[in-house]
């Protein structure tokens, strides 16, 4: 982790070095900064980089923190608010009278549990429940974004769902597609816009103007699906 101040704020920021050819500066809502070079970069090149970026840096970090407060920790008790599909749900815990599951009845999202004040089972309940529909919601858009990325030459890569701490998606070195399962709990729009945004990555590897170009073309409206993708609390 490095650390640089601009005026009272301090910025925070990890590298991370891949086979590419462009710098690229990234900040997460949770204002986190990141920060990926490629294999050669310095580290006094990529900090002379960062330092000219500040400014924009902390107006992004502002602008997430101005959006939206910092969500409280889960409780996983009745009442909590939870995304699926782009739509808020209530948790509603209930005891189980033929062993454990978890439903959908609108408008909760319903956990039962031989004991509902274990809330480390509640925890586990609900995380196999959303991994179960991310595999299912997730491969079934993947199919439908692999058929329209044809028109552009491009053959949809074999994909994975796999969590990852910052990144909704990602195109490994090796040529395959990550998907987060966090995914299922935005909509529809914007989950395919992660998926065409990682397709257009089997054309151009880099963030580079050829990249851009492309996406936009797939996606026209990719930066209004990115914004509000950016502002989902999860």
């Amino acid at each position: 982790m490095k650390l640089l101040k601009y005026g009272s704020r301090e910025v925070r920021y990890t590298v991370e070095r891949r086979e590419r050819t462009t710098l690229e500066i990234s900040v997460y809502p949770d204002c986190q900064v990141e920060v990926v070079a490629p294999l050669g970069a310095s580290d006094e090149a990529i900090e002379g980089r960062v330092r000219r970026r500040l400014r924009w840096i902390t107006r992004q970090q502002r602008a997430f923190e101005n959006f939206f407060p910092k969500p409280s920790p889960r409780e996983y008790v009745s009442g909590e608010s939870w995304l699926y599909q782009g739509r808020q749900y209530r948790l509603k815990v209930l005891e189980a009278e033929e062993g454990s599951k978890v439903a959908l009845r609108r408008p909760f999202i319903a956990v039962e549990t031989n004991d509902k004040k274990d809330r480390k089972e509640v925890k586990r309940l609900l995380d196999a429940w959303y991994r179960k529909r991310a595999e299912e919601r997730l491969r079934t858009r993947y199919e439908v974004c692999a058929k329209q990325i044809t028109a552009y030459g491009i053959e949809a890569p074999e994909m994975r769902i796999h969590k990852m701490p910052k990144r909704w998606g990602s195109y490994t070195p090796a040529g395959s597609i990550l998907l987060n399962p966090e995914l299922v709990k935005a909509p529809t729009e914007c989950i395919d816009y992660v998926i065409l945004h990682e397709l257009c990555h089997a054309k151009h590897r880099n963030h580079d103007r050829s990249f851009y170009k492309l996406l936009h073309r797939v996606v026209p409206d990719c930066l209004r699906l990115k914004y509000k993708l950016e502002h989902l609390i999860v």
